[in-house]
């Protein structure tokens, strides 16, 4: 059986990877800290008018319980964050895409392992897509449609030479499956 395994930019995904993970966990810290931001800029504002008033220490409290209520508001995020951090390389390393004789297989995962075997004969098209954030880190994600689906079979990101990857995988399914394969 011959198998030709595909050429992955490992770096380009890590990357990709790591961006997607902070702009998701951008949105988690608009849950959890943008509600604080009020009440942090009441409490220092709160503490200047108290040093004119009050004395030190109270104002000295207000800016200190101002400052823990900010801190808790920042620990998930930053706790999400860093594991993604270092989920991504993980992630990035444990990828492997390879065409096995008439068999397109994608291995990855990091907790949960994933091993993916598409048969050429299901292949219905293979679909190069680039969106803003991919096309930052220079990659594309290969989609693999089948017959019977109506959403990708798989995703095969930053594959090197994504053409002539396609072109390898649908003439090997032409090689194979002959003219029922024509229409691809």
């Amino acid at each position: 059986m011959q198998e030709t395994e595909f050429e992955i930019d490992r770096d380009a995904v890590r990357n990709y990877c790591v961006a997607r993970w902070i702009l998701s966990c951008v949105g988690v810290l608009g849950v959890f800290v943008l509600p604080f931001v009020p009440v942090f800029f009441a409490a220092i504002f709160a503490t200047i008018i108290g040093t004119i008033g009050m004395g030190a220490p109270a104002s000295f409290f207000s800016l200190f319980s101002s400052f823990i209520l900010f801190s808790f508001a920042l620990v998930p995020p930053l706790a999400v964050t860093a594991v993604g951090v270092w989920l991504c390389p993980q992630q990035a390393n444990n990828l492997r895409y390879r065409l096995e004789g008439s068999t397109v297989r994608a291995d990855g995962g990091v907790f949960f392992l994933f091993r993916k075997s598409i048969p050429l004969e299901r292949i219905t098209d293979v679909a190069l897509v680039q969106g803003p954030l991919l096309r930052y880190f220079g990659i594309w994600a290969m989609r693999i449609q089948t017959a019977g689906s109506a959403q990708c079979e798989a995703t095969l990101y930053g594959v090197r030479n994504p053409e002539e990857v396609r072109e390898l995988i649908l003439s090997q399914r032409q090689r194979i499956y002959g003219e029922k394969a024509a229409d691809a």
